[in-house]
């Protein structure tokens, strides 16, 4: 797609995205997403497919499925309210879904999913459960766009930036991402939880970012602070993250005599996941020190 092009449909994009993200109870067919974008479903079914290499039904599937397993990872939920909530009319046809993506039923998943090893290894606790490396990073200067809400909803900003960075003639798949979280989630409401999605400046890009259009996606200058971290490289979906996390927090460091720096937490994504299953995604979480 040519950067004009980027430009000419970044709002329609923004407009799907959101209403995907809000909407993934209801309907959301061709013909839904289409009316959304203001164009006709065949147009705008190769429109998106061409930008980002997922067609509309698949991102509906896979974020469906993302909220799915986030919900039985980390809620006492019954499974029909979970299948209701994520689009789909029934148990059975919500099971054959989850089934075939994360090779396990759902309630399966939720008692025996590669989340609960680190429930039990922070329930036990194992601080050596997990190899956590020690790591000197260097500051890394980003081009960001903020986000704002669920964590597990950043990919809508992911989205925006690869619009930006597209049109503006960048390879995207040659990308570097990071995702900054500013907020404590278990301190704060998750409507009000703030995170960027990054990637670092390329090097021949040297003026101030600027928005496609009025109304669009705002970029950002931001910088992931250099300093010490403590790294865990995570294989598994992003549903996981919670437990790890409260591993990480309340397991590992409270054993390893290393003091947390006030910075954010950052985690670096290894894998893009509409092309990589759940399962199998990788993902390094850095967690900010206090050190040389």
């Amino acid at each position: 797609m040519r950067a004009g092009d980027w430009m000419n449909y970044e709002e329609r994009f923004d407009a799907v995205a959101a209403h995907i993200s809000d909407h993934l109870s209801e309907p959301l067919d061709l013909v839904r997403l289409a009316e959304v974008a203001g164009l006709s479903p065949k147009h705008w079914h190769r429109v998106f497919t061409s930008a980002f290499g997922e067609s509309l039904a698949a991102l509906v599937k896979r974020l469906r499925l993302q909220q799915a397993a986030f919900l039985l990872a980390t809620t006492d939920l019954p499974t029909a309210d979970i299948a209701a909530t994520c689009g789909y009319p029934n148990v059975a046809s919500f099971t054959r879904a989850f089934s075939a993506v994360y090779e396990l039923p759902p309630g399966r998943y939720r008692a025996a999913g590669t989340h609960m090893a680190f429930a039990r290894a922070r329930t036990t606790f194992d601080p050596v459960a997990f190899t956590v490396e020690i790591r000197q990073v260097a500051p890394i200067d980003c081009l960001a766009v903020a986000h704002r809400g669920p964590y597990l909803n950043i990919g809508d900003a992911f989205r925006d930036l690869q619009v930006w960075i597209s049109a503006n003639s960048f390879d995207w798949d040659a990308q570097q991402l990071f995702g900054v979280f500013l907020d404590d989630p278990t301190r704060s409401p998750e409507a009000e939880l703030r995170s960027l999605a990054c990637l670092p400046r390329p090097t021949d890009f040297t003026d101030r970012p600027r928005s496609l259009a009025v109304g669009a996606a705002e970029i950002v200058d931001w910088s992931i602070d250099g300093g010490t971290y403590a790294v865990l490289r995570h294989e598994g979906p992003y549903s996981d993250m919670p437990a790890k996390y409260k591993w990480l927090f309340g397991c590992w460091v409270v054993a390893s005599g290393h003091q947390l720096a006030e910075l954010p937490v950052v985690e670096r994504y290894l894998g893009p996941p509409h092309v990589t299953g759940p399962n199998h995604l990788l993902t390094e979480m850095w967690l900010p020190l206090q050190g040389a």
